[in-house]
Order: structure tokens, then C-alpha cells, then sequence
């Protein structure tokens, strides 16, 4: 039988011990051995049968990185910009002559 090991995963709280589970974001204590998926050599916690059902029909879609955060302000106005001068002027380089 394989043991199981703790992920060494951020979101991990080194001082209580709790675990993030992948599907719904909750904190888990370890502690609850029955909602436990071992997936590519790592033990994985889960508050729920839901959240544990889930996550084995598909782990790839739970691992995967998130997207990066959200553009501020400026970017948005910038990607607006670059947009309207794409309309205007048309895509690709400056027409000299």
C-alpha cells in the first residue's frame, strides 16, 4: 500500500497543518484519511465526496496554474487604445508612402 504524503503545495499552512483543497478552494485538516486522492506521487484533501469525485474524473483541470490576474486600470486603456488605432490606422506596420 502506498503511503501517503504531504503535498508541498502553497496554500499549505505550515503552523496548523490545514490543507487547501484543489476543487472548491476550502481549508482541510489532513487528519480526515477517507477524503484522500493520491495523484502523481502526492496525497491531495478534499472537504467533500463531491469535491473528491470531481477531482478524480479529471485532476488535470484542478492542477492546471490559474490565469494571472485581472489587467488594472492602465492596461485596459491600453489594450482600448491599441484596439482604436488598429480601427483607425489599420493592423501592421506604418504606410510611409
Amino acid at each position: 500500500m502506498t503511503e501517503l504524503q504531504t503535498p508541498i503545495i502553497p496554500g499549505t499552512d505550515p503552523i496548523t497543518g490545514s490543507r487547501i483543497d484543489p476543487v472548491c478552494g476550502m481549508s482541510v485538516k489532513p487528519a480526515r484519511k477517507n477524503l484522500v486522492a493520491l495523484y502523481d506521487g502526492r496525497s491531495y484533501w478534499f472537504c467533500a465526496d463531491a469535491c473528491l469525485s470531481a477531482f478524480e474524473s479529471n485532476p488535470e483541470k484542478y492542477l492546471e496554474r490559474k490565469s494571472p490576474k485581472r489587467k488594472g486600470f492602465f492596461g485596459r486603456y491600453l489594450e482600448r487604445l491599441a484596439r482604436a488605432n488598429e480601427r483607425e490606422f489599420g493592423a501592421g506596420p506604418a504606410k510611409c508612402h
